[in-house]
């Protein structure tokens, strides 16, 4: 089950995906030389993965900690 915000970063980044898509399209139909529109389709791709990568990697590990703080109480006796 995904929370408000989790559905919210989701839809900002299925919105981001879409204008990359469609911004590669525009370019792929211009009339630039072959070489100038894959530098520019290669070093787009590699810069928004170096973006929404850590994102999503985060998410995932807050999600794993806040699973096992609900799967095992903290027991303060043990410190003791």
């Amino acid at each position: 089950m995904t929370t408000g915000l989790s559905r919210r970063l989701l839809a900002i980044v299925a919105v981001l995906i879409c204008g990359i898509v469609v911004a590669h399209v525009f370019l792929w139909r211009s009339d630039m030389a072959t070489s100038a529109k894959l530098a520019f389709t290669v070093l787009n791709a590699v810069s928004w993965t170096i973006i929404i990568a850590p994102v999503f990697l985060v998410d995932k590990w807050l999600a794993s900690v806040r699973s096992r703080s609900r799967q095992e109480p903290r027991d303060d006796k043990a410190s003791e």
